[in-house]
């Protein structure tokens, strides 16, 4: 399920052409990455909040699994804002020369140093994907919240964390806004809990006929999504929250039990960290192919996702301990 979330990652960052209605590009764009790939990071929330919430009961829990969270979290977190610096780097003094700007001009982290570090919550860090990573360092950091109110409330507090997710864009500031967007992420509470939630009190919902009308239900809601943005109407990203829970569930219940080789599994987080990097290359490299654009996108998911993996691959058979730690020990 990790490796399937990775890939839904990827197809959330694809410039997919969804300019025509009801083209191809349109349809990955509104039903894919608008819709069933938006599963992918509530999915990662969940399984962080499950794992975390395990040691909620033993003595010195927060010190340690913070302490724990520093290697598997901040130092990636670091050493990929640091690749990705090096990686632009070229290509913005590149740009520079070619529009005749001076020197330095389009250097994003000369233009928002704290936020392409990542240190202005209000903002993505200049490695967008490491927004989680930053999120989730700092659920953990709060853990205790979530240990008491999942414990103490149950229902109460996922309802309430859902319903403010669904008015988190209408808050009366700007920061409050996006502080809660990828700062400490409205929706990032609700799934996170969610984690806790299952790990703590295991409620037993398995079976094919919950996931038949989760399935219906989640499917129905993101038809109604495809109709409201063919119209133009309001509304439909809340639409696309309430599909969210059940087409992860739906996703969940149909992803195959089987054992899948461990060398493969093993690249969700890479993929997760690498993937972008490679996008900003195919993006630049297809301005100057005569490429249709519908498969400038394909060709840049396969590319990314595969080329994250042979990446990946090649750094744990030739540099195992540096692989290790870019991959915070994953």
């Amino acid at each position: 399920m990790s490796l399937i979330c990775a890939f839904l990652v990827v197809v959330i960052h694809i410039s997919w052409p969804a300019e025509q209605a009801l083209s191809l590009g349109w349809f990955m764009q509104e039903f894919m990455e608008e819709g069933i790939a938006r599963i992918a990071v509530p999915f990662f929330f969940v399984v962080s909040g499950f794992f975390l919430a395990q040691h909620f009961e033993e003595q010195d829990w927060w010190r340690r699994e913070t302490t724990k969270r520093i290697k598997s979290l901040v130092v990636p977190f670091v050493l990929w804002s640091a690749i990705t610096l090096i990686a632009a780097m070229p290509l913005s003094i590149i740009a520079d020369l070619i529009a005749h700007r001076p020197f330095g001009t389009n250097i994003c982290i000369a233009r928002n140093p704290l936020g392409f570090l990542g240190l202005d919550l209000t903002e993505f860090p200049g490695h967008v994907p490491l927004w989680y990573v930053r999120c989730l360092f700092l659920f953990v950091l709060t853990g205790w919240l979530f240990k008491w109110g999942v414990g103490r409330f149950k229902y109460w507090w996922l309802g309430l964390a859902f319903a403010f997710s669904l008015v988190q864009n209408h808050l009366p500031t700007e920061n409050w806004r996006e502080f809660f967007r990828m700062g400490y992420s409205a929706g990032g509470i609700v799934y996170f809990s969610l984690g806790v939630f299952i790990q703590k009190f295991k409620p037993q919902i398995e079976g094919r006929k919950v996931a038949l009308w989760c399935g219906i239900a989640g499917l129905g809601l993101l038809v109604l999504k495809l109709f409201f943005a063919y119209k133009g109407y309001r509304g439909e990203i809340a639409l696309g929250k309430f599909a969210v829970p059940c087409l992860l569930y739906l996703v969940w219940s149909i992803t195959p039990t089987s054992e899948w080789p461990k060398w493969l599994t093993a690249c969700s987080f890479p993929i997760f960290l690498i993937h972008s990097v490679l996008l900003v290359y195919f993006g630049i490299a297809f301005k100057h192919v005569p490429v249709p654009e519908i498969w400038a996108a394909f060709i840049s998911l396969a590319g990314s996702f595969g080329g994250a993996i042979a990446i990946t691959l090649l750094l744990r058979r030739y540099l195992p301990k540096f692989a290790g730690i870019l991959f915070g020990g994953r």
